[in-house]
C-alpha cells in the first residue's frame, strides 16, 4: 500500500514544487545577493539565507547562523542555514530534509517519513568542484520510486543524486532562478 500511495504522490509533489517556484525567476531577476535591490545596501547574513527559498517559504522560517545560533525566530518547520562543504551556500530546509541530512552526516541510514524538500535557489559549489545550478531536492520515502529518473545532470532534467545509495534524492534543477 506504502509504495502504492508514493508512486502516485511523487509526480504530485514534484508538480507543486514546480507550480511554487513558478514564480522564483521573477523574484531573482535582477537581484544580486550581495546588494539589497531597495537601498543598493549590502544584504544581512539573514536575507541572504532567506533568498535560498521562495518568499512564502523564507519568510515563516528560522534563520540559523553558522554557529547554529538563532538569527531570526520562525514560525514554521522551515530552517534557512548555510550547507555545503565551505559553509557559504544559502539553503532552507523542512524538518524531513534536515533529519536526512543529519543521519547522512553521520553515516547512518536516513529513517524517511514522508517526502522532504530543500531549496537551493542559488545552487551550490560541490566538494568536486561542480557548480550545480540552482535546485530543488525532494527526499523520498521509497527509492524505488526514483528508479524512472537519469542518474547525471546532463539532461537538464530532474535526476537522481547519490543513486542506489540509502542517500539517493531528486535534484530538480530551477534554471533562471538566480
Amino acid at each position: 500500500m506504502q509504495a502504492h500511495t508514493i508512486k502516485h504522490r511523487l509526480p504530485a509533489a514534484i508538480a507543486l514544487v514546480l507550480w511554487g517556484l513558478a514564480v522564483a525567476p521573477t523574484a531573482f531577476a535582477g537581484s544580486d545577493m550581495s546588494q539589497s535591490s531597495a537601498d543598493n545596501k549590502p544584504q544581512t547574513v539573514v536575507d541572504t539565507l532567506m533568498s535560498a527559498a521562495p518568499e512564502s517559504v523564507a519568510k515563516h522560517a528560522t534563520v540559523l547562523s553558522r554557529t547554529g545560533k538563532i538569527l531570526k525566530k520562525g514560525d514554521s518547520e522551515w530552517v534557512c542555514r548555510f550547507a555545503g562543504l565551505t559553509g557559504d551556500t544559502p539553503t532552507c530546509l523542512d524538518s524531513q530534509s534536515r533529519a536526512y541530512f543529519k543521519a547522512r552526516s553521520q553515516g547512518k541510514t536516513p529513517q524517511v517519513e514522508r517526502i522532504g524538500i530543500t531549496y537551493m535557489l542559488h545552487g551550490m559549489t560541490m566538494g568536486t568542484g561542480m557548480h550545480m545550478p540552482p535546485h530543488v531536492m525532494l527526499i523520498v520515502p521509497n527509492l524505488s520510486s526514483l528508479a524512472s529518473f537519469p542518474t547525471t545532470p546532463e539532461s537538464g532534467m530532474p535526476w537522481v543524486m547519490k543513486a542506489n545509495t540509502p542517500y539517493a534524492h531528486l535534484i530538480i534543477p530551477m534554471d533562471g532562478a538566480e
